[in-house]
Formats: structure tokens, C-alpha cells, sequence
């Protein structure tokens, strides 16, 4: 009897937000059930409720569907692709070379991991789990077990998905079954992702400091690089390995498989020890996170990003700039600049790994991988969102910038000065990782860096000045149909990572015609395609007020 008063009235609270089976729950919990099988019958009630009278079969007929058409996509498009294959001693190379350079991937992954935990991460439940069920007389690994059993199979389905796909575009440059390849790069990309999953909580649960990653993964990475200059064997040699199964196998691969599973279990087994001040915290900001990515608010999702990385500007500027008396434009200049002056020192890594990310797919596409241009022009995409910071902070004031009496073109363009000349050193990074991946093409990559960068970081401004508020704009919609809407919005959410992508496309015209012509060509083009976003950021509110007169002329 003792036992089912304190079931009652630790889980009374909770049964308000079932009250469709929480007559039936009490039952069970007053005949004796234990607190196992009344969690089971909860979080059963909530995802009913959550899908409502949808049907098992019209769920296994959506993914039927969307594996279908996703998959026949994809393999549509590595067709359309076409890379040549490499030669002889090229694939000797890339064989040679590829273990260790992949098992870097596989050590990044696990650093990140560590760093992800010793931030809080990388579980969040809602509230109403941390608030009810952790305060319960019931097993708290019960409770956080499952929870983290889904943020792994969420991660390390799509890094698999990811590894598929890249060993289907292997396959077109390597020989070997595409089949092969694809499976190989699957179970390579499963395993990147368990590391990183198994990292965070491991992490987060021995309470490791945030200075502890930093120290562990410098290290390990000095050894993965001495293992891809080829002087010895790296940690990450045998995951990297495994991705190359579509050529040649290697038993002893297996061992790091079985690494990866002891780990992820050990993850799995000490879920009971993550910090609940921790998960409540991200629980919060991860419902909002969800929230900002269904309306497709990419600022806030970059702003909720921050906060559950716990970034905060530096108190102390890198950079001390004394205030100056003249013109307008400079004082906005000089603001632009002391806000990035601030940025915190996690942030600046974050951006030179990107662009090192970013040149090395670049040097990837330059010797003749093609796919790998839409992977450097999403990177340079997601780097020019932390760049344009002081724009960004701009756009989310509206009523400070609409109540001075200038243009607001004027002052948008004149706020990303600072943007730009940061990305010039940070452009540098990537052009350095460029001529380390395609030595041939280095030369055009110091050239074409920074040029690059500018126009790669037109995506991301087209993507925060497109939405910012007018108040002499009205609150009237476009003229698209109801029907539309969903189209719409898909295209609003690839304009701006197409428009990174354009700058990135002077890689495949370097690569067809390796010359002095064609790179003059190339800065030639990335000046107009910079000066026609410039233009569109000066005069896009006097264009955006013709447009509502005429769309308001034309209704009936």
C-alpha cells in the first residue's frame, strides 16, 4: 500500500497531461505495476496523443515514399555527375592516404563530442520529464536511458545516410561496386556519429570541464596528422579503414567497430549520472529550437544555437579601438568592428575550422570531385552567418534603426566592412587547406580566396536582410496562392544557400581551364556578382515599396 501512495502522488501532476488513459494508468499502478511499466504506459500515451490517428501503415508509406524518391534522387543525380575515375597511381594514393585522413574525421568527432558534453549536451528531454518523472522514487538511468537511445539512432542515422551518399560518389572515382562503397561509407558515417553521441555523454556525465577537450584532443590530433603525413599509425587509422571496404577489406578494421560499441555502451550505461539542471536547461531551449526550425527562422536558430553552446561575448575586446570624432559612416564602421572584436575565442575557432573544412572540399573539387562544390558553398553559407554578426544584431533591433535619420541601405552596407575585412585572414585558412588537398591549384586558390568568401557570404546576407522589418511595408502577403505555399517557402530556404553556392562554382571553371585567363575571368565575374548584391542591399526597401504598389494594383 506504501508502495502505491508514492507512485500516486509522484506521478499525480504528470497524469494531467494524459487525461486520455489516465484513469486506465491508475489502475494499473493500484494493481501492483511497478514504476517501470507505468513509465512505459506514459511515454506510450503521450506519443499516441503526439501522432493522433495516424496509422503505422500511412508512416511506413510516407518513408517507403520518400526512400523511393530521395534514393532514386540521389542516384540520379551521382549519375548526372559523371566524375572520371582516377588513374593508377592517383588510387594508390587515395588508398594509401585515405584511412588516416578519413580517421581524422573520426578523432574531430570525438573531440567535438567531449566538447558537446563538457557544455551540457547531448540529451534534451522536455520538461516535463526532467520536472516529474527525475523527481520520481524510480531509476533515473530508466528515465534517461531512452531518451539518449534516440539522439543516437537520430545522429547516427543521418551521419549514415551522409556516408552512404559520399561512398556512392566514391564509387564513380575509385574502382569497386558502387554497392560496396555505398555500404562501406554507411557503416563509417554510423560509426562518426555514435563517437560523437557516446563523447558528449560520456563527457557530460564525468563532469569535464570545458578546458578538458582542448587538452585531450590536441594530442590526438597532432598524432591522426603525423599518421596522415604518413610517419606512423594514427588512432583513427582502423574506423578510417572501415570506409574503404568497398576496395579492400581488412579484418582487424572490426576491432575499432567494436571500440565504437564498447563506447557507445558505456555512454548507454552511466545515462543515470547526466546533470538534471543540464537537461533542464536544454530541454527549454531545444522546444524553442524546434520551434524557430518549423517557421524557418534561421537567426533565431543560430542565436538558440549560441545559448546552448553557453557562448558569451568576450568582456575584454581582442582588439582596443578609441572612439574618433567624423563622419557617420566611419562611427558605424568603428561599431561594426568593436562588436566583432568580442567575439568569443570558441567562435573564432569554430569559423577557421569551417573554412579549413571549406577549403579542403574546394581542394577535393579540384581534383575532380564535382559533388564536393555544394559542400564548400554550404560551409562557406554557415560561416558568413557567424561573420555578419554586427548586421545580424542590427536586423533584430528594427525600432533603434528605423528611428535615425538615414537610409537603412546605407547603414546595412556599411555594417558589413568589418564582416569583410575579418574574412579576408579567415579566407586565408581555407585557401592554406586547398593547396595541402590540390597542390596544383593552390596558387589560383590564394587568388581566388577572399573574392570567394565575399561572394559566398551573400547567402547569408540575403538570408538576414530579407526579412527584416518594414513598418511603411505593410503586413500584406505576396501574391501566391495558398497552394504555393509550401513551394514558397522551399524556395526561400535554398536562395540563400544557392547564393553561396554561385561564388563557389568558379572552382569548376578553374579545374576545366587551369590559366591566368581563366582565374582574371573568374575575379572579374565574383566583382559583378558582389556588386549586384551590394546594389540589391542599398536599394532593396525603395524596390520592395514598388513591388507592394504594384502587387496592390493588380488586385481586384
Amino acid at each position: 500500500m506504501v508502495r502505491t501512495i508514492r507512485i500516486s502522488t509522484a506521478i499525480e501532476r504528470y497524469l494531467t497531461l494524459v487525461p486520455g488513459r489516465s484513469t486506465t494508468i491508475r489502475v494499473e499502478i493500484a494493481c501492483g505495476l511497478s514504476m517501470a511499466t507505468a513509465l512505459t504506459a506514459l511515454r506510450r500515451t503521450r506519443r499516441t496523443r503526439r501522432l493522433g490517428d495516424t496509422e503505422w501503415f500511412d508512416l511506413a508509406y510516407h518513408v517507403y515514399l520518400a526512400g523511393i524518391f530521395g534514393g532514386s534522387a540521389i542516384i540520379i543525380a551521382s549519375d548526372y555527375i559523371g566524375d572520371e575515375q582516377l588513374g593508377e597511381s592517383a588510387a594508390a594514393e587515395a588508398f594509401a592516404h585515405g584511412p588516416a585522413v578519413l580517421g581524422l574525421l573520426a578523432v574531430l568527432a570525438l573531440i567535438g563530442g567531449m566538447r558537446s558534453g563538457s557544455e551540457g549536451g547531448p540529451v534534451s528531454i522536455e520538461a516535463a520529464d526532467v520536472v516529474h518523472l527525475l523527481l520520481a522514487p524510480i531509476s533515473r538511468t530508466r528515465v534517461l536511458r531512452l531518451p539518449l537511445l534516440q539522439r543516437m539512432r537520430a545522429v547516427v542515422s543521418g551521419a549514415a545516410l551522409a556516408g552512404g551518399i559520399a561512398g556512392l560518389l566514391t564509387a564513380q572515382r575509385l574502382p569497386g561496386a558502387a554497392a560496396d562503397w555505398t555500404i562501406s561509407g554507411a557503416a563509417f558515417g554510423a560509426c562518426v556519429g555514435a563517437i560523437f553521441v557516446a563523447a558528449a555523454a560520456i563527457a557530460h556525465a564525468g563532469r569535464l570541464p570545458g578546458w578538458a577537450p582542448v587538452l585531450i584532443g590536441a594530442p590526438l590530433v597532432g598524432w591522426q596528422v603525423l599518421a596522415v603525413v604518413g610517419t606512423i599509425a594514427g588512432p583513427g587509422d582502423t574506423l578510417g579503414s572501415l570506409a574503404m571496404w568497398g576496395h579492400q577489406q581488412h579484418t582487424t578494421d572490426l576491432l575499432g567497430a567494436l571500440a565504437v560499441v564498447a563506447l557507445a555502451a558505456i555512454a548507454v550505461a552511466v545515462a543515470g549520472r547526466l546533470r538534471v539542471e543540464h537537461l533542464a536547461r536544454r530541454g527549454d531551449l531545444v522546444s524553442q529550437l524546434r520551434f524557430a526550425v518549423t517557421m524557418q527562422d534561421l537567426r533565431t536558430v543560430v542565436l538558440l544555437r549560441r545559448q546552448l553552446r553557453e557562448e558569451q561575448p568576450r568582456t575584454r575586446p581582442w582588439l582596443r579601438m578609441s572612439p574618433r570624432n567624423g563622419r557617420a559612416g566611419m562611427a558605424v564602421v568603428i561599431r561594426s568592428a568593436r562588436g566583432l572584436a568580442r567575439i568569443p575565442a570558441a567562435r573564432l575557432g569554430r569559423m577557421l575550422l569551417v573554412a579549413a573544412a571549406a577549403g579542403v572540399a574546394a581542394g577535393v573539387t579540384a581534383r575532380g570531385s564535382t559533388a564536393a562544390v555544394i559542400a564548400c558553398g554550404i560551409l562557406v553559407f554557415v560561416l558568413g552567418l557567424d561573420l555578419i554578426e554586427p548586421l545580424s544584431q542590427e536586423i533584430d533591433h528594427p525600432e533603434r534603426t528605423f528611428a535615425l535619420p538615414i537610409t537603412v541601405g546605407w547603414l546595412h552596407e556599411r555594417l558589413l566592412i568589418g564582416p569583410l575585412v575579418l574574412a579576408a585572414p579567415i579566407a586565408m585558412v581555407g585557401a592554406a587547406a586547398c593547396a595541402a588537398v590540390a597542390p596544383d591549384a593552390g596558387r589560383a586558390a590564394f587568388v581566388l580566396a577572399i573574392p570567394v568568401m565575399w561572394a559566398g557570404m551573400t547567402g547569408a546576407v540575403v538570408n538576414t536582410v530579407r526579412d527584416d522589418h518594414d513598418p511603411g511595408s505593410g503586413g500584406d502577403s505576396l501574391l501566391v496562392p495558398p497552394e504555393m505555399a509550401g513551394f514558397r517557402d522551399l524556395i526561400r530556404t535554398l536562395v540563400p544557400v544557392v547564393a553561396s553556392t554561385l561564388g563557389t562554382l568558379t572552382i569548376l571553371a578553374v579545374r576545366a581551364q587551369p590559366d591566368a585567363g581563366m582565374v582574371l575571368r573568374c575575379l572579374f565575374g565574383l566583382a559583378l556578382y558582389i556588386a549586384a548584391v551590394r546594389w540589391w542591399i542599398v536599394h532593396r526597401v525603395d524596390l520592395r515599396h514598388r513591388w507592394k504598389t504594384f502587387a496592390a494594383g493588380a488586385r481586384p
